[in-house]
């Protein structure tokens, strides 16, 4: 067998229990070939083989981000970036929109996307009046970070037909003033009567964005990503696109909104695991709740100074239990976005209804997010089997305004790893790009140190090890996607995706874990990304 590879003069941590380091690794037509010693593998050189003398530098599998939205990411590029980072002011808020409302031509949308009200030196969300006096006539939607509410300006509302008359959509809210007028505030459900209006990217515009957000994950070791939702064929066929013609960037696992594909999957028969090891159909996914930074996760109880807030459901019980017996029934993956307690508890009857009417062997249903726990509710998705895909970082990012929405014992079981590894729960780390940053070792970070981005703490009692967190940002995301025979570890046999970076994980302060330098990203055994400034 002809050796591609070989990386050596290296510290590779496997994560395989029966050979957890090693120092050098050879690769073979997109599989590890063999792992070991440098003499040792460098045996298996030919004349066609390169070989890179990596100086020391560590090798870990490569990450996968087991919940994100590559072409919402990729799309988002193109915006107008108001993230705390870029607009932490009102005032520039409104600043870069207007710089931007003067750029675009005049019949085109503007659109931006990433504020934080929680961040905002007001406190508060703009309103359409603010952006009417930057954007005058052209429609404009200003997406926040969690993307589950958005605030149009005037322009928009009109073209969407939205009055002090419109009545809240089910599972939605048109946020009003004292007087009933729409502050332009639109959340969950309420953002499509202004979001269906904006013209749809192209196959073409999709393809650009899958490839600009590929670079971003590559960049990042990022081999593997699960798109965590797609609603249109043309998504789909942008991704297929890519892979026919080989120039899909990661490999990607798709995943199907229940509303609008299960029909058409129902009557072709098309189950999750079609495909390949690059591109393959995931779980069949639904939306139950919002966010918990907004208010808007369902939950049991009402939010502080907000008494009649219990958050947004989007389905009935009756309306769940029926979408995912027919996902039972046809013998595929399911997913369900639930952030709160209330939203998590009725997809686990959901769950369970279906899967008693339908069983299916090791069924791995996931449960995304899967915020605010009870005991209850960790005992009922142990029994059930059921996968947790949260993403660690949004304690970091989100976790000041979790502070402020929830008590300290709501906290201590809110995303809570260590309680499903205690239970014996499957967990795959995620980001959810671009609600958050796609950088996995922000992610890592925040799981061990369970601090929010002002340093208080995020329910410390569900700290994980470094390496932990590692094992859930690659073969966590693996087992999710029952993958784990070929994907997450560095051993023979299996897929040849990795990463090089500067420095051990294992052996730095961990709140220096996110300056860690991707130095090499190898996918299916070919260099797919090399920092400019790398020497081998």
């Amino acid at each position: 067998m002809v050796c591609d590879l070989i990386l050596h003069n290296a510290n590779i941590l496997t994560l395989d229990p029966a050979q957890p380091r090693a120092r050098a690794v050879a690769m073979s037509h997109g599989r590890i070939l063999a792992i070991g010693d440098d003499p040792e593998i460098l045996g298996y050189r030919t004349a066609q083989t390169r070989v890179l003398d990596l100086g020391g530098a560590t090798v870990l599998p490569g990450f996968d981000d087991a919940h994100c939205h590559p072409l919402g990411l990729g799309l988002s590029l193109e915006w107008v970036d108001v993230s705390p980072v870029a607009a932490p002011t009102l005032e520039r808020l409104l600043d870069e929109i207007r710089k931007a409302a003067q750029e675009l031509p005049p019949d085109r949308w503007l659109l931006a996307r990433g504020y934080d009200d929680t961040r905002l030196d007001v406190q508060r969300h703009p309103t359409r009046w603010e952006l009417d006096r930057v954007t005058g006539n052209r429609p404009t939607i200003v997406i926040r970070t969690c993307g589950h509410m958005l605030v149009a300006n005037s322009a928009a509302l009109a073209r969407a037909g939205i009055t002090r008359e419109t009545p809240d959509p089910e599972g939605g809210r048109i946020v009003r003033d004292e007087t009933g007028e729409p502050t332009g505030l639109l959340q969950e459900r309420a953002q499509e009567l202004v979001r269906r209006l904006v013209p749809e990217p192209t196959v073409r515009d999709l393809e650009q964005a899958l490839r600009r957000a590929g670079d971003r994950f590559l960049a990042l070791g990022i081999t593997s990503v699960t798109e965590a939702g797609i609603s249109r064929p043309e998504e789909l066929l942008a991704y297929q696109n890519l892979h026919q013609r080989g120039e899909l960037p990661v490999r990607a696992r798709i995943m199907l909104l229940i509303d609008h594909l299960l029909e058409p999957a129902e009557r072709l028969g098309l189950r999750s695991g079609f495909g390949d090891a690059w591109l393959r159909i995931g779980p069949f996914k639904l939306f139950q709740d919002g966010a918990g930074g907004a208010r808007t996760a369902a939950m049991s109880i009402a939010y502080p100074e907000e008494p009649d807030n219990y958050g947004l459901a989007y389905y009935t019980q009756d309306q769940l239990d029926e979408a995912f017996r027919r996902v039972a029934r046809l013998g595929a993956q399911a997913a369900a976005h639930a952030i709160g307690d209330r939203a998590i508890e009725m997809v686990l009857t959901a769950y369970e209804r279906a899967l008693q009417a339908h069983p299916i062997h090791d069924h791995r249903w996931r449960i995304e997010h899967c915020g605010m726990l009870r005991p209850d509710l960790l005992e009922r998705m142990a029994r059930l089997g059921v996968v947790a895909v949260p993403q660690p970082a949004f304690g970091y990012y989100l976790g000041d305004a979790y502070r402020r929405n929830f008590s300290e014992e709501w906290l201590a079981l809110a995303y809570p790893t260590r309680a499903w590894l205690e239970r014996g729960i499957a967990v795959a780390f995620s980001s959810d790009a671009p609600v958050i940053s796609p950088d996995p070792w922000v992610g890592i970070r925040a799981a061990v140190l369970r601090q929010t981005l002002t340093g208080e703490p995020f329910g410390p009692e569900q700290r994980v090890t470094v390496l932990e967190a590692i094992r859930l940002y690659t073969a966590g995301g693996a087992y999710a996607s029952f993958e784990e025979h070929q994907r997450g570890r560095i051993t023979p046999g299996f897929l040849a995706d990795l990463l090089v970076v500067d420095r051990d994980p294992l052996a730095i302060d961990p709140e220096e874990l996110p300056t860690l330098r991707t130095l090499l990203t190898v996918v299916d055994g070919r260099i797919a990304w090399k920092a400019a400034d790398a020497v081998f």
